[in-house]
């Protein structure tokens, strides 16, 4: 008897970590595209300002938020708006 309690408990535990896994899945993705939506939107208004982008294009800084996430946007702010790459007049 306490062996089949067991055994339905930890097959509960199990589906429930897949479910936590997909929500994780999920969240990453719409995150990911809120990154690359917003590293589109400032690259753009950039571009518009005639403020050079650094390294590469507005679609390309995007495009890299997207499949890289946090890595690429601390990136891009470091490459834009940081004191590390700033040019002295």
């Amino acid at each position: 008897m306490q062996n089949n309690i067991t055994q339905s408990y930890i097959a509960g535990l199990g589906s429930l970590g897949g479910l936590f896994g997909i929500i994780i899945v999920i969240a990453t993705i719409v995150l990911h595209i809120l990154f690359a939506v917003c590293v589109w939107n400032d690259a753009s208004q950039r571009r518009q300002k005639n403020q050079p982008l650094m390294i590469l294009t507005d679609f390309t800084w995007s495009l890299a938020a997207l499949l890289l996430g946090l890595v690429a946007v601390a990136f891009y702010w470091l490459c834009h708006y940081s004191r590390f790459f700033k040019r002295e007049p």
